[in-house]
């Protein structure tokens, strides 16, 4: 069962009150589980319709090459516990950029409905406004890590760079 502190350290409703939480809580999330490692959570540009939280385990999220099998050595990044992923399921088209693999023996996962989150933006925009944020922020350190990747990979001391 997915408890209120649990969302409560997840980055990405950080800055929600109680009873914003609360309505996330009651009305729009459901667990789901994984087992065993390996499997796919979610395709590449498959459609999504939530909002992914790692309860238990870690979750792999890699670039699939098309006609090749899949491999850890395609990971551009991992979620472990409290982290969102599949946050392509908010924002349109809705379709996935990454797959996401469960990485442990077994991943725990709390889904967050985007229908649902979106009825509750429309009669609370602030928490629209923060929940979207957010993502934002979780997005934004994501490609941050990505172009560090990228440059430690092309030979190149990002840290004295500039």
């Amino acid at each position: 069962m997915i408890d209120l502190d649990f969302l409560k350290k997840c980055a990405v409703f950080k800055t929600l009150g109680d009873t914003q939480l609360e309505a996330i809580h009651k009305e729009c999330c459901r667990e789901k589980w994984f087992e065993p490692k390996g499997e796919k959570i979610f395709a590449e540009r498959q459609e999504i319709s939530c909002l992914h939280l790692v309860m238990e385990g870690r979750v792999d999220l890699r670039f699939d090459l098309p006609g090749v099998e899949t491999s850890p050595k395609n990971n551009l990044s991992s979620a472990e516990k409290h982290d969102a992923f599949g946050w392509s399921g908010l924002i349109p088209p809705h379709k996935s950029k990454l797959s996401a693999y469960c990485a442990s023996d077994l991943c725990k996962i709390a889904l967050v409905d985007r229908e649902c989150l979106n009825g509750l933006f429309q009669k609370d925009p602030e928490l629209g406004r923060r929940v979207m944020t957010n993502v934002a922020m979780i997005v934004g350190g994501r490609f941050k890590s990505l172009q560090e990747l990228i440059a430690v990979n092309k030979g190149y001391d990002i840290m004295f760079s500039w």
